[in-house]
This record gives C-alpha cells, sequence and structure tokens, in this order.
C-alpha cells in the first residue's frame, strides 16, 4: 500500500472526520446548526442610511436582548455586522441586557454558568452604541457582591447608564436617567427579574442586591389527597415595582420598564419556550397600569409576541443580541453536566435544552422614533446570530430569506394580541394603535 493511501485509509477510519468524497459539509460539532450562508450581496449600506433619515426633534430608541458578550466585535468590518452597530451608535438610546459582570474575577458565587468580562472590556461595550443597560438578571450575581460592587463601579466610569443593580437594594430600584440633548424629552429606566428562585436579592438590604420580583406559590386542598399548587408573584415585591414606576413617572417624561424573566412556558420548540405565559403577561401589563410607557423583556432566550396594552407598547422577549457563551474561560463541560444536575429549577428545563437551538441564534432589534414624546414608529429589524465558527455568538443583519422567516415568527407570537407587523422590504414595521400617544 502506497503513502497516499495508507494516508487516506487513516483519514476515513477517523471518527467524526471530514473527507472530500462528503457531498455536503456539515458541523461535526452540532448536527443543528443550517448550512453555510453564502456571502452578503445586500447593500447594506445604503439601507441603513435609507433607514437613518430623520426628521427635527425625532429622538432615536433601539433597544436588544440578551447580552452574553467578553471578546471584541467592533473591530469586524463585514457589512452586515458594521451597519448592524451602526443602528445602535446612531441612535440617542441604546438599550440592551447586560447579562454579564465585569470585574477582574472574585469569587464564585452560584454552581452554574459564570460569565464575566475583565475591566477594560467595558469600552468594548461602550464602542458598540450601548448606552444603556439593565442589570436585574440571574447573572449579575456571578461572582458575588463583590464581583458586583466592582461591576457597578466599572460602568460608573464608562458613561453607560444602569438599573436594576446596586450597592443597596433601595440603589437597585432607582432609575437610570437618560436626557438627549436635541430633545426636551427625559427617558427613565426601571429593570427587574423575576426568577424561580430568591438567591439574587440579598437578606441584607443594605448589601449589594438585585431588584427582583420573586415567586409565590400556594398549595390549594382540591379534596381528600388532592392538592393543586398555583404559582404567583409576591406582592410587596409587585407592590414595589408599581411604586417606582410611579416616583419614576413624576420625574420623568417617558418611563421604561425592562423585565428579565425565565418562566417555562407549555408551548415549547426543541425545548424552546416561545409563548409567555399568563403570569408574566401580568406582570408586564402590570408595569404599564403602574405607568410605563413601554416594557421591554428578554431571559427566555427566544423571541416572544408584541402587545400593544393600553396603549403601550410590550415586548414580550427580544431573544438574544450577542451570544458568546463558549467562552476562553468557560467551565469544562463534564462540571457544567454535573451543575446542570444541581441546580435547583423546574424538572422540564435544562441548560441543554436550550443552547445552539436555531431559535435561539434569531432575534430582533427593536428601533424606536419617538417625537415629542409620541411613538411615531416601532420597527423591528431581523438579526441572526452565527452559531458556530470562530464569531460564534456575534450578530449580523438578516439576509432577506432568513429575515423573512424571523419577522413571520413575530407575526405568528403577535398575531394572538391584535399586534400586526407589515413589512417594509427587509425589515418589519408594527401598526400602531389609534390610541398609542
Amino acid at each position: 500500500m502506497t503513502c497516499e493511501a495508507m494516508a487516506a485509509q487513516a483519514t476515513r477510519s477517523l471518527p467524526g472526520t471530514i473527507t472530500s468524497t462528503r457531498q455536503e459539509a456539515t458541523s461535526v460539532y452540532n448536527h443543528r446548526v443550517r448550512p453555510a450562508e453564502p456571502r452578503s450581496r445586500i447593500d447594506w449600506k445604503k439601507r441603513i442610511d435609507a433607514l437613518l433619515v430623520e426628521e427635527p426633534g425625532d429622538v432615536i430608541l433601539t433597544a436588544v436582548g440578551d447580552m452574553i458578550f467578553n471578546e471584541p466585535i467592533t473591530h469586524l468590518q463585514d457589512p452586515e455586522r458594521k451597519q448592524l452597530l451602526r443602528l445602535m451608535q446612531e441612535a440617542d438610546i441604546a438599550y440592551g441586557n447586560m447579562e454579564f459582570p465585569i470585574n477582574s474575577k472574585p469569587e464564585l458565587l452560584k454552581p452554574f454558568y459564570n460569565f464575566r468580562a475583565p475591566p477594560e472590556f467595558v469600552w468594548e461595550v461602550a464602542r458598540t452604541g450601548i448606552n444603556l443597560v439593565s442589570l436585574a438578571n440571574n447573572h449579575t450575581l456571578d461572582f458575588g457582591q463583590e464581583g458586583l460592587r466592582e461591576h457597578l463601579h466599572v460602568l460608573d466610569h464608562s458613561g453607560i447608564s444602569y438599573a436594576g443593580a446596586g450597592d443597596t437594594l433601595a440603589e437597585a430600584h432607582k432609575p437610570a436617567v437618560i436626557s438627549p440633548l436635541h430633545a426636551r424629552t427625559r427617558f427613565a429606566m426601571l429593570s427587574y427579574m423575576r426568577f424561580w428562585h430568591d438567591r439574587y436579592r440579598s437578606r441584607d438590604p443594605d448589601a449589594p442586591s438585585l431588584a427582583t420580583i420573586d415567586p409565590a406559590k400556594v398549595t390549594l386542598s382540591r379534596g381528600p389527597g388532592q392538592v393543586e399548587s398555583v404559582e404567583g408573584l409576591l406582592t410587596s415585591d409587585l407592590t414595589a415595582m408599581d411604586d417606582d414606576i410611579i416616583l419614576a413617572k413624576r420625574k420623568n417624561d417617558q418611563v421604561i420598564v425592562a423585565l428579565h424573566v425565565h418562566d417555562v412556558s407549555h408551548a415549547r420548540i426543541n425545548g424552546i419556550q416561545n409563548r409567555t405565559p399568563p403570569t408574566e403577561e401580568m406582570l408586564f401589563r402590570r408595569a404599564v397600569d403602574s405607568g410605563a410607557d413601554m416594557v421591554l423583556g428578554h431571559g427566555p432566550h427566544v423571541l416572544r409576541g408584541i402587545e400593544f396594552y393600553k396603549g403601550k407598547p410590550i415586548l414580550y422577549s427580544l431573544s438574544n443580541f450577542i451570544y458568546q457563551y463558549r467562552t476562553p474561560e468557560a467551565i469544562p463541560v463534564d462540571i457544567v453536566h454535573q451543575r446542570d444536575s444541581e441546580m435547583p429549577r423546574p424538572t422540564n428545563v435544562s441548560v441543554f435544552d436550550r443552547r445552539d437551538s436555531p431559535e435561539v441564534m434569531e432575534a430582533v432589534m427593536a428601533r424606536m422614533v419617538m417625537n415629542d414624546g409620541r411613538l411615531k414608529k416601532l420597527q423591528l429589524i431581523p438579526v441572526t446570530i452565527d452559531d458556530e465558527g470562530p464569531l460564534y455568538g456575534v450578530p449580523k443583519l438578516a439576509n432577506d430569506r432568513r429575515g423573512a422567516e424571523i419577522l413571520a415568527t413575530v407575526q405568528r407570537l403577535s398575531a394572538p394580541y391584535g399586534t400586526r407587523i407589515e413589512i417594509k422590504g427587509w425589515y418589519g414595521e408594527v401598526v400602531l394603535p389609534a390610541e398609542s400617544p
């Protein structure tokens, strides 16, 4: 046998090896990923130029979902990524859920996925255009109270406004306030987390903490040997949110409420919850009842529907935006499996239910155009996130085919709320109700 033949035979015997005899190249790491997309020929600069045309007095707010972010992306020059970031960089307010702490790595607090970035990385976050973040989520305390203290200190010196966490519980309940220089509108943002246990709020109100809305469970007797558990939310936490919103509304023109939720729905796609549970709908609507002008949801890591409640927009989930959970400092996979089995949670939820599923890698950026305190437009920019390779977790503008699929998903999820979304070529625009202010 020749050397070439021996090498060929050895190559064929290696498990998982892709050889030249295969008709289609597929990932040896993840069989669920989509086929590689051809390089885009879309003139993204021209499209974004047209979208960014403004009228005097317009205030632009962009909103994205979960950001697990620890490797630079702003240096990337491919148009579908560069122009996506441009939408945030040229907005007056660019919001995202910051689901990772920035610190110099104190001790771990919780036995699960732990995310972080070093202090100097805050400037990379700022370069994306993000200037407003919510911190009330289940990863802000990954490195404990000392890690949170450093995180807040770094943000305080970065120019990025935040809400949902603080050196005390009272500070965590304070709003972030932004006033665009060219407008008379003053914006406040409050941030809360709804999770299935209460480890994220300190028992000491003077210690670093998050603003949380904790679960409550009532067990009802339905007869001999028959009981029923009814889940809800702590009334005291709901009242605290009401009071925060009322106070913020007294001092500001527009109040945004960001809610990070992890409740599980009975409607699941590949283990993904895409329908908003009734308890969460009640929570989001209650924020509007208390005076919120818009409510932004995240946490399920998938898209959910859009509702106008009493004329105010509720975006139940924007999905992910930056999803770099495979970090250089990631916990080894065997430890993740062990910790996943030990983590207290509903029995039908697993960390492996969600990661890498196609729905997790699809999102929208919400782009709101306001003028004189009135919502003029609510545009939906479809986004895809790379699901393999060196740019894993990095977002980009969706090509026309994928964009149409994403917008169709949002249309389907929003239809039960009576919300209509018109397709404007490559992006969507929500039809505003007549009573919308």
